[in-house]
């Protein structure tokens, strides 16, 4: 266990003193999902989109979604929205209601928040059970599961978490929400990257999100991945990074 610890911070602490490397950079942008979470605001998802040259995606609530279309229409971006957002707390028939909706409006892909607070309070049948039916209810689209990593907090919890969500067949694990105070961290990044690459035989990728705002931020987690997962690894396929202001930034 303390030689598990010490390599850790090895890596987490070289992430972050790491120098500012081009060829990292020129891949950031390619792999955000350039997000808008906050109120229903026209000129605000038509700002997100003149914003969204080369993303992976933007990321938008499933109100907003035919905006968006209409607004990337003939481009290769893709639309992705929330679900069970951000608590957790809905019912299943619900969450499920709400991805045929976002798939009836043009959704590519689905970013779905476990219900958190079932796997806390140990309910593993229940979550297993929301698992399998997000799952099945979009076969043929991107979902990723958002663990909320920041509520999770224990190195051991956030694994077994996400090794649910591998082993249901989600296409992404995903860290956050951005809703609560402790987003994405290179720990909780650090922990999953294990996980996924022990999983080997699983095509699970990525996403870190919530409060990762400038490059300096960014290239940390790229880092870091590319250490663990190799240089290949950093494709939109497999890694992204949620963010509305890193764009910005770069």
């Amino acid at each position: 266990m303390t030689h598990l610890m010490e390599e850790s911070s090895r890596f987490i602490e070289a992430a972050h003193l790491a120098p500012i490397e081009p060829q990292l950079v020129s891949l950031i942008r390619g792999l955000v999902d350039l997000t808008y979470l906050g109120p229903d605001d026209d000129q605000a998802i038509d700002t997100l989109c003149t914003k969204a040259e080369d993303v992976a995606a933007v990321c938008v609530y499933p109100q907003a979604i035919a905006r968006v279309k209409h607004n990337l229409k003939n481009t290769p971006i893709k639309i992705a929205t929330v679900v069970n957002f951000p608590q957790g707390s809905s019912t299943l028939d619900t969450v499920l209601n709400e991805i045929n909706t976002a798939l009836h409006y043009g959704a590519d892909e689905i970013d779905a928040v476990l219900p958190y607070q079932d796997f806390l309070a140990g309910r593993f049948h229940e979550v297993n059970a929301f698992l399998k039916a997000v799952r099945t209810q979009c076969p043929r689209s991107i979902l990723k599961i958002i663990i909320e990593s920041g509520a999770l907090l224990k190195p051991a919890l956030i694994r077994l978490a996400g090794q649910m969500v591998v082993d249901n067949g989600a296409d992404f694990i995903k860290t956050s929400t951005g809703k609560i105070p402790m987003g994405a961290t290179l720990e909780a990044a650090y922990t999953l990257l294990t996980l996924i690459e022990q999983n080997h035989q699983s095509a699970v990728g990525l996403k870190v999100s919530g409060g990762i705002r400038t490059l300096p931020e960014a290239h940390a987690y790229l880092y870091l991945a590319r250490e663990l997962m190799g240089t290949a690894w950093l494709n939109p396929r497999t890694f992204r990074i949620g963010a509305s202001s890193l764009v910005d930034d770069l």
